[in-house]
């Protein structure tokens, strides 16, 4: 499972250009990832410039 660290987020919105299926979505002050899209390609953890995204099992 693909989780935010939202202490770390800079809520740049690079990961949401990133994820080719929309997982990713804005809300108010910060991003979420709709965990019925995700796909585990990985492109959010890779383009976060502060390692907010992380993979936990």
């Amino acid at each position: 499972m693909i989780k935010i660290d939202y202490e770390e987020c800079a809520v740049c919105e690079q990961c949401l250009e990133m994820c080719p299926e929309e997982a990713i979505i804005k809300k108010a002050f910060k991003v979420e990832i709709t965990e019925d899209k995700c796909t585990f390609c990985y492109n959010c953890l890779d383009c976060c410039p502060v390692g907010a995204i992380y993979e936990e099992d």
